[in-house]
């Protein structure tokens, strides 16, 4: 007979169901609706992409790819982040969702943003302004936002 756990099950008492349900919050896991466009954008705490839709965060992952993005800043967030010298939430790639796409693009593009350097996504090297692409993939690596911008 393990001592240890009868030891536990002495201190565990019994709660109500009611007392429960206002306690915890059940997390249903929720499914992203392909005909819906979602924002993506990096999660500086968890260190993975965001993926909100209706307005709420429905997914994290380290993996993502959409169809018709558009690189979105939100110019009264940068200025608070400007103002503050603290991030907030106010760039994002926002389109549909997808199941993959093909390994090899004709033409890709590195995208980044930094809100004290740039008002919109730039392309990395160039730093020119990037709106929109036909297709994007987003992922981290070494805890690091990755950005591609894709056409095929």
């Amino acid at each position: 007979m393990n001592y240890n756990y009868l030891h536990i099950l002495d201190h565990m008492e019994y709660i109500p169901e009611a007392t429960l349900e206002n306690t915890v919050t059940i997390m249903k896991p929720k499914k992203i609706d392909f005909d819906k466009k979602v924002d993506i954008y990096f999660n500086l705490h968890k260190k993975v992409w965001s993926v909100r839709q209706s307005g709420k965060v429905i997914q994290h992952t380290s993996f993502i790819q959409v169809r018709d993005p558009q690189f979105v800043v939100n110019p009264k967030g940068r200025e608070r982040v400007l103002r503050e010298k603290k991030k907030n939430v106010h760039a994002f790639v926002r389109g549909y969702v997808i199941e993959g796409l093909p390994i090899f693009p004709d033409k890709q593009k590195f995208v980044s943003y930094n809100p004290y350097k740039n008002n919109s996504f730039v392309e990395r090297g160039t730093g020119d302004d990037i709106c929109s692409s036909p297709f994007a993939s987003l992922e981290v690596i070494n805890q690091k936002p990755r950005v591609e911008a894709l056409w095929y």
